[in-house]
């Protein structure tokens, strides 16, 4: 039963995701929004719906290990994993402007997870510290989208769809997500209990990869489709999304606390987040794009972190 709860809320975050994408980016489409911050902010903010959910509800029930573990197990699979495995289907362009702010935000979330990590938890003020980086990042990408000259092939591009039909692709793509995060906390907790394995590391694995579901669906797709400029775009939205505004919001409704020497995850796992996202900026200003070798680079070395995970645990 748990089992099938868990491959349950995976499919339906999933599916859940991509409806939550087309929706949102028909609405970006129909109000005239550039590609750019279609992808940090529609696309890596939609696609972290899962994890804000997962994070939230986690922490709600007191798991608080879940919670953090499924952020941090997040932003490192989608470094990793994900456009290690966009790269490998085509090389991903990232000739973004402002990359220098994006690197800047994306590294406070990830050196902000080891802080965590060394404290035992997020308090209070630590919680508003996330929001406002959170706040200001935003406010920065907004005012330099507004500064952008209008796009001229926007006049033949196709008559965007109905903003009725995208709000409500939105508001079913949000239900399942819902739904599916739900099924996937209560079945993973479930399995971890029964075998003895710690929630932290269900947290990092089973329901981080599994948020992660919907960046990896818009990524790879971008990818395929030749659009490799919105999946590197996407990781970097998702990343600031689920480091500064989950983990700040959660924080401030449920306090998030554990035992470090107790719990599954390490300051070894916000090392290997911190690296993953040195790595990612490295690569992407080398050529503006991340190549092959490099992706393949980037998911060796998730498998081998995994390898590590499954060692520590037994």
């Amino acid at each position: 039963m748990n089992l099938l709860l868990v491959i349950g809320g995976l499919f339906l975050l999933m599916v859940g995701g991509d409806i939550l994408i087309r929706g949102s980016v028909g609405l970006a489409e129909r109000f005239g929004l550039s590609r750019a911050l279609i992808g940090v902010v529609l696309l890596g903010f939609g696609t972290s719906m899962p994890e804000f959910i997962a994070t939230f509800g986690a922490a709600a029930k007191g798991a608080d290990d879940i919670a953090f573990g499924n952020v941090l197990g997040s932003n490192i699979a989608n470094i990793l994993m994900i456009l290690g495995v966009s790269a490998l289907i085509l090389p991903i362009a990232t000739q973004m402007r402002d990359v220098r702010r994006d690197a800047a935000f994306v590294m406070l979330s990830s050196v902000g997870c080891g802080l965590w990590i060394w404290l035992g938890g997020i308090p209070t003020a630590g919680a508003i510290v996330l929001l406002l980086g959170f706040l200001t990042y935003m406010a920065l990408t907004i005012r330099a989208d507004l500064a952008l000259p209008a796009d001229v092939s926007a006049v033949d591009a196709p008559r965007p769809s109905p903003v009725a039909l995208n709000l409500l692709l939105v508001t079913i793509g949000i239900a399942l997500l819902i739904a599916g995060a739900e099924g996937l906390i209560r079945g993973s907790s479930a399995i971890a209990r029964g075998f003895g394995v710690s929630e932290a590391l269900i947290g990092i694995t089973i329901v981080g990869i599994g948020t992660s579901l919907p960046e990896a669906t818009a990524s790879i797709l971008a990818s395929i489709k030749g659009e490799n400029e919105l999946a590197f775009a996407n990781i970097i939205g998702s990343n600031i999304f689920n480091g500064l505004a989950i983990l700040g919001i959660t924080g401030l409704a449920f306090p998030l606390s554990f035992d470090v020497s107790n719990a599954g995850f390490s300051l070894i796992d916000g090392l290997v987040l911190l690296v993953a996202t040195i790595l990612m900026f490295v690569f992407a200003v080398t050529h503006r794009k991340v190549v092959r070798w490099e992706g393949g680079v980037m998911l060796a070395g998730y498998l081998a972190y995994l390898a590590w995970l499954v060692s520590r645990a037994l």
